[in-house]
């Protein structure tokens, strides 16, 4: 008998993810519902490809549950993984506004699920309200820096410095120093440019430093200071 699917997210949940996006958090509530009205949901298993690289980009997705990574396939078949992303956050926006293709594959990584906007719908939503564009232009800009950052990061800085950059970035994210990782450790060290045997080695270096504590997927940063210290210096 086939397993009934999860019913799609309520339109607080919606509403909540729009708020938490850096593209619609300034936004007024009735901008918010007009955007919300010219976008559609899509629930993906896990595993589902969302994009295929080289497809038309015609809209972007914003996440309102579940997690997606953006990725791309080396020659060799491998794959890097560029980015993880949460309720909240965005994906496919840059390339959808190009008008070209997607330059990498996305899939859920858990079941996940998305608000698809097109860009028909936010041409008319910035007709109605330029203050959008705006905002867009903000969080457009915001993760410019995070892809200048993360080949900053694959380039320059060895996978230690590379791990400290990101589990500082997890404790942000949790407002605490102690949180759980919202990735597998394949996952973790495909974005991290490595592989898992090497990350589990980096994570044992900062553990046996006492940098970090490690229980299962539960990690906690003891000193964040030296943290961001081998993550800026390296």
């Amino acid at each position: 008998m086939a397993m009934p699917r999860d019913p799609m997210p309520s339109r607080a949940a919606l509403l909540a993810a729009m708020k938490a996006s850096p593209l619609f958090s300034a936004l007024k509530p009735g901008a918010l519902d007009f955007v919300l009205r010219r976008g559609s949901l899509r629930r993906c298993p896990a595993g589902e490809t969302v994009v295929q690289a080289g497809e038309p980009a015609d809209c972007f997705f914003l996440i309102v549950s579940g997690r997606v990574k953006v990725f791309k396939i080396s020659a060799r078949g491998g794959e890097q993984v560029l980015h993880a992303f949460g309720p909240g956050e965005t994906f496919g926006e840059a390339a959808m506004w190009s008008g070209g293709r997607y330059p990498a594959y996305a899939e859920a990584v858990t079941p996940a699920a998305l608000f698809a906007l097109s860009r028909r719908a936010l041409r008319d939503a910035f007709a109605a309200d330029p203050e959008l564009a705006i905002g867009m232009m903000a969080g457009l800009s915001q993760k410019l820096r995070e892809f200048v950052r993360l080949i900053e990061d694959l380039t320059l800085r060895e996978v230690p410095a590379r791990l400290a950059g990101a589990l500082l970035d997890e404790t942000r994210r949790a407002g605490a120093p102690r949180f759980r990782m919202r990735q597998s450790k394949a996952e973790l060290a495909a974005q991290l440019g490595t592989i898992p045997e090497t990350l589990s080695r980096a994570l044992r270096k900062l553990k046996d430093a006492g940098l970090i504590a490690v229980r299962g997927p539960e990690i906690t940063a003891l000193k964040p200071a030296e943290l961001r210290k081998l993550a800026d210096d390296a």
